[in-house]
C-alpha cells in the first residue's frame, strides 16, 4: 500500500472474476481477503474474524495462497499472521489475486518466485 491509503484496503484472492465492481470482491462467497481494520471478509462487507493488525497509509502486505491444501495466509512487514482461511473452493482454479480500495488510496502489485520461510508450505 502507499502513503495515499488513508482509507480501507481489502486484499486476497476471488474465485471469480464476474463481480460487482461497485462493492469489494470480498463481500460474497467468491473472496477472501485480509482488510486495513485488522479482521478478515469473505462474504459479507461488515464482519469478520479479527486477524493480524490494522494497516494503513504504508505497509508491505504478503499474500500467499497454497492451493494444494486450499489455505490463504497473510504477512505484514515480514510477520507473518498464520492461516486465515481453509476452503476447499481455494483448491480449484482459477483463481485472481484481488484488491478493493475505498475513496482515496493505492498499492503496488508485486509477485515473487522466492516464497518466504514464514509462509508454510
Amino acid at each position: 500500500m502507499d502513503s495515499r491509503t488513508e482509507n480501507e484496503l481489502k486484499i486476497g484472492v476471488s474465485t471469480s472474476n464476474q463481480f460487482q465492481l461497485n462493492t469489494a470482491f470480498c463481500d460474497t462467497n467468491i473472496g477472501f481477503a485480509y482488510y486495513g481494520l485488522g479482521c478478515l471478509r469473505h462474504g459479507d462487507n461488515s464482519n469478520g474474524k479479527q486477524y493480524g493488525k490494522q494497516f494503513k497509509k504504508q505497509g508491505v502486505l504478503g499474500v500467499f495462497l497454497n492451493m494444494k491444501k486450499g489455505q490463504l495466509s497473510f504477512a505484514l512487514n515480514g510477520e507473518y499472521y498464520g492461516i486465515g482461511f481453509e476452503s476447499e473452493s481455494l483448491k480449484k482454479g482459477p483463481i485472481w489475486p484481488a484488491v478493493a480500495l475505498l475513496h482515496i488510496a493505492g498499492c503496488k502489485i508485486q509477485y515473487k518466485q522466492d516464497i518466504p520461510k514464514y509462509f508454510i508450505l
